[in-house]
């Protein structure tokens, strides 16, 4: 009906104008940090000093631009644009992610454990630029909220007809009114802590995006203080 339209057009308007404040808000905090490292740049620090104040805005940049490529990500899914469907070999995409996550983990200021117990030879129909954005996402998040001496677990199963990608930590748990909103665009449960380890805010909207593309499902369950598992389930090809 006319109502249900206007109805329709009312919450796309009210997603928009949502979206480009938070936008602008994520912005707006590393700009304002740049630029006063660059005031203090311009004031003569000792050396030490000045390349202090580099790093930190060499650090605020970065993070601007892994915002803007997670936001045109996402407004590539809202546009609906049709993403490359191929046969992707899974388990190919979990080790390569393992392998790079492993410098995360061996942080020596904060070093957890990465474990890879199973990864079966599964193959899924879709774009494996994306899908491995959604298995490096799971487990960078993992990391980022695991405290020093934890662990993260990643397998990768065949559960009847689905590929079941599970990555679980020890680390600081997510209060149960939290998980409804777990998956929202800047949706954080800690604002300040999300900020200090260097998160978007973006990064599980996008795991949810990714994997509703590829006709499949993600969940998490979660105890505060004990860790947290997120589970992705993605329909098997059958060779």
């Amino acid at each position: 009906t006319f109502n249900t339209l206007l109805d329709r057009i009312s919450l796309m308007l009210d997603r928009q104008r949502t979206l480009v404040a938070d936008t602008s808000h994520e912005l707006r905090n590393p700009l304002m940090v740049v630029r006063g490292n660059l005031e203090l740049l311009a004031v003569g620090l000792p050396p030490e000093e000045q390349r202090e104040a580099a790093r930190d805005a060499i650090d605020e940049v970065d993070r601007m631009t892994r915002l803007v490529g997670d936001l045109l990500f996402l407004a590539d899914a809202d546009a609906e644009r049709a993403i490359e469907h191929h046969d992707v070999p899974l388990e190919a995409l979990v080790a390569s992610v393992i392998a790079d996550a492993r410098r995360l983990a061996n942080n020596p200021d904060s070093p957890r454990e990465l474990v890879l117990t199973a990864n079966d030879a599964l193959t899924v129909r879709g774009d494996a630029e994306r899908l491995r954005q959604l298995i490096w996402n799971l487990v960078e998040n993992a990391l980022r909220y695991t405290p020093a001496g934890g662990t993260v677990t990643v397998s990768l199963r065949r559960r009847g007809p689905v590929a079941e990608l599970t990555v679980a930590d020890t680390g600081i748990g997510i209060p149960p009114e939290h998980l409804p909103h777990l998956f929202e665009r800047f949706y954080r449960v800690d604002t300040g802590r999300s900020r200090a380890v260097g998160g978007t805010g973006l990064g599980l909207s996008i795991v949810r995006q990714i994997t509703e593309a590829h006709g499949g499902q993600v969940r998490v369950r979660s105890t505060p203080g004990v860790g947290s598992t997120f589970t992705v389930a993605l329909p098997v090809t059958e060779g």
